[in-house]
């Protein structure tokens, strides 16, 4: 077990910083998705500004990991990702909860749905409008990048923490193909494989992919002794590619994906206040077990599971113009629904045997921009972009006959004693059973933008470049919200209803029809200065906004929830503002030793406004979940990144990197459960989501033996410090320092054609969280997600 003391965070930020000067960032594949790994002297290529071009000439923060990365240590989804991202955040607990963060800007958690995230994600040039379209696993990629700061002048959709980037493979006018399997614990199987070349001799090529994985749970269900926690997936992409003259490039690509979740459940860490829900159970007859990160033990009756499926298909055009630039034209539809079924009691009580939320997402979008040649004096793009989305919320929630012991009375008004029996001691059991709300919400946002970029090389060597930037956007949203009575078995009376209600999660009464327009400029403006061939200096200031957008549920007199007074006090409403962020950024980007050492070094300013925070506020046994604006929040850091190549085989790879997120003004919070007060202030104090100090240290080995032969091993530490995961800051809700081991083992023949390969991850068996809900009042109960345990198998791939 790995254990960090108090002063490991300073020790270790020296050892991550020491170590990752002789550290290699395996580089990216072009967008093309044919480029070789760069090695020494060679270029990571990225698309950061629309065009292929070396990471180390782009001006921003940019962390890339190549195809042959991404393949090697089996990165396949966001979880995999945040590892290897400085200053990143995931959320993940269900398919429809993915919620990303960068440098402490952007991870919400729940109650998301009307709103856009901050980060953008676009996968082939196309932004994914829900990141929870994204949660699947990705298969035969080319790239992914992570660009920090505000996004929008090149790009489709604005965004105020930044934005990722995933390039898929694109088709071969070379036969190739290639395949790989996987077994191991937890019953992991896995299949992997893509085949790919030309239809009609350098004219049209066809590249077909696909996948099929399955894990066992790891969360052991006392009240079967099942798993929870399986995973299941499989997806396919078909591309053609289209190249009629050395001018023209017509891309289409068609893609399917469904997941298959037997979703994780919280388990109950520890009990805050036994008078609750231990003492309602075990008058009952019951025990209401706790668990820890280790054991994972949940005790729950009903299923929990969820499934998703996403279609898509896009066209990218591109037509080269020769000196007169290049022009590319970009159309897309998507289409996402999931559907979710919960044990939403987490025991084995009948209490709420039947609850749901899940989203069914289409979208259209099209983008159309023009850019001069490279090379030029100005290099510019101007474009327009445009998106119609909708976006549709079903829930539903039941209650069994035994939520009298799970819930407290709600309304000793409406449930007064009956018959000589309480409602604690059942006298409603029957009448609650079977009582049933369900909602519909339907989202409308329809964005159109116009966006300018230029790069000005003032100077005839070349060594000072000036970056301007601009963007104009122009939104439509609306809302539409309804609630209602789906079953009342027992004949409640409206009033007790209407005491209900607020337990009703995301399926609560009322309605909402609700519309709303918005508009913002933001924009760019950056220098950068060559010193050296190898070294670049460069500042940036952006400005990037993320839209008005509204609450999910009822904040109006139709919504009998007697906590909706105190949203509204609170700073709640049916909608939000949106939030703009101004960063300001300056770093160097170096290269040494004959480009055989890379080091860059990034520090950042940050300041959001109208920082659009979720929160949670109410009695009963779910409060109403709330979004509001905040004051403002702040985010200062450094990051180091760098890059080796070493002797006698040896490669490297590492970054450390601080951020200091904090709100800079919020006084008016929902206060933690523990606390009695109406509001609290949190000015100062940490941002959920944020730890202050992330860092990775990739090391591998490659040695020949003899023929085309070749043995290699690779560790890599990954270490996150303490966080808590609550808006309000539930000390409770904390998660210590974690470090997590992993490590790969193989040999590759045929010259890299065969390749036998042992994993570990965590091979420590380190025992962390990645999520802690903190404590809910009603229930006294303190709730946390653990991570992974050890997990190991056998990986082959071969290719030809």
């Amino acid at each position: 077990m790995l254990h960090l003391r108090r002063r490991a965070p300073v020790r270790l930020a020296l050892v991550l910083a020491s170590t990752s000067l002789l550290a290699l960032a395996t580089p990216a594949w072009a967008a093309e998705g044919d480029n070789a790994d760069a090695g020494p002297g060679g270029d990571v290529i990225v698309v950061a500004r629309k065009r292929a071009e070396s990471a180390q000439t782009v001006p921003i923060a940019i962390t890339a990991l190549s195809g042959a990365e991404l393949s090697n240590q089996n990165m396949a989804n966001f979880t995999n990702f945040q590892a290897k991202f400085p200053a990143f955040s995931v959320y993940l607990t269900n398919p429809k909860q993915l919620n990303l963060g960068i440098r402490g800007i952007g991870n919400n958690g729940f109650n998301t749905d009307g709103i856009d995230g901050s980060v953008g994600i676009f996968v082939d040039g196309v932004y994914t409008a829900r990141q929870g379209m994204v949660s699947a696993d990705f298969n035969d990629i080319a790239d992914v990048e992570l660009l920090r700061g505000p996004q929008g002048t090149l790009f489709g959709k604005n965004t105020t923490a930044g934005a990722v980037i995933i390039n898929t493979r694109a088709p071969s006018f070379k036969p190739e193909a290639a395949f790989e399997g996987a077994v191991g614990n937890q019953g992991l199987r896995e299949i992997k494989g893509s085949v790919s070349g030309p239809i009609v001799a350098d004219k049209i090529a066809m590249r077909l992919s696909g996948y099929y994985s399955q894990t066992d749970g790891n969360y052991k269900n006392l009240y079967n002794g099942a798993y929870q926690n399986a995973r299941q997936g499989e997806g396919l992409r078909l591309q053609v590619l289209a190249t009629p003259n050395d001018k023209l490039s017509i891309r289409v690509i068609g893609t399917w994906n469904h997941q298959g979740f037997n979703t994780m459940s919280p388990i109950a860490v520890s009990i805050y206040n036994p008078a609750a829900l231990q003492a309602r159970m075990s008058a009952a007859g019951y025990t209401l077990n706790t668990s820890d990160a280790s054991a994972r033990a949940v005790n729950i009756d009903s299923p929990l599971n969820a499934r998703t499926d996403f279609y898509s298909a896009n066209t990218t055009v591109d037509y080269n113009l020769g000196k007169a630039g290049t022009i590319t034209a970009i159309a897309a539809w998507e289409h996402w629904k999931c559907w979710t079924n919960n044990d939403n009691d987490y025991t084995q009580l009948n209490a709420i045997q039947d609850y749901g939320s899940c989203n069914n997402v289409q979208q259209e979008s099209g983008e159309l921009r023009w850019a001069t040649p490279k090379g030029g004096v100005v290099e510019a793009t101007v474009g327009g972009f445009f998106s119609a989305q909708q976006l549709a919320v079903d829930s539903r929630i039941r209650f069994g006959d035994q939520y009298y012991i799970w819930a407290a009375n709600p309304s000793a008004t409406a449930f007064p004693t009956t018959g000589g029996k309480t409602w604690a001691q059942g006298a409603y059991a029957n009448a609650v059973a079977g009582l049933g709300f369900a909602s519909h919400a339907v989202f409308h946002t329809e964005t159109q933008a116009l966006f300018a970029n230029a790069t000005i090389h003032p100077d005839a060597a070349r060594k000072l470049s000036i970056d301007l930037g601009l963007r104009q956007t122009w939104e439509q949203r609306s809302e539409f919200y309804a609630g209602w009575v789906a079953s009342n078995a027992g004949n409640l009376s409206q009033t007790q209803i209407n005491a209900l209600s607020s337990s009703g999660a995301n399926a609560q009464l009322g309605s909402v029809d609700q519309r709303l327009s918005d508009s913002s400029l933001s924009g760019e403006a950056g220098i950068n200065y060559r010193v050296t061939p190898a070294v670049m200096l460069y500042a940036k200031y952006a400005r990037g906004y993320k839209s008005k957008g509204f609450n999910l549920l009822p904040v109006n007199s139709s919504n009998p929830d007697s906590s909706i007074a105190q949203v509204i006090a609170l700073g709640g409403g049916q909608t939000v503002k949106g939030e703009t962020a101004d960063s300001f950024e300056g770093g160097i980007k170096s290269e040494w030793f004959e480009r055989h050492l890379t080091i860059n070094l990034t520090a950042y300013h940050t300041v959001v406004r109208n920082y659009q925070a979720n929160q949670a506020v109410g009695v009963g046994n779910t409060a109403i979940k709330f979004l509001s604006n905040v004051g403002s929040l702040t985010s200062n850091g450094v990051e180091l990144e760098s890059e080796a190549w070493l002797p006698l085989g040896l490669h490297a790879k590492g970054f450390i990197a601080y951020n200091h997120a904090y709100y800079s003004s919020f006084t008016n919070s929902v206060c933690p459960a523990q606390s009695t007060a109406t509001s609290c202030d949190l000015t100062g104090r940490q941002v959920a989501w944020a730890p202050k100090w992330t860092g990775d240290v990739s090391v591998d080995a490659t040695h020949r033996i003899g023929g085309d032969r070749e043995v290699y091993g690779l560790v890599d530490v990954n270490w996150r410090s303490a966080q808590n995961t609550t808006i309000t800051l539930d000390p409770s809700a904390w998660i210590a320092p974690y470090a997590l081991v992993n490590a790969r083992a193989g040999v590759r023949t045929g010259g890299g054609k065969i390749d036998v390969q042992l994993w570990a991850d965590n091979i420590l068996n380190k025992t962390y969280y990645i999520n802690m809900l903190g404590l809910t009042k009603s229930t006294g109960l303190v709730q946390g997600y653990p991570g992974n345990p050890r997990s190991f198998g056998l990986r082959i791939r071969t290719s030809f």
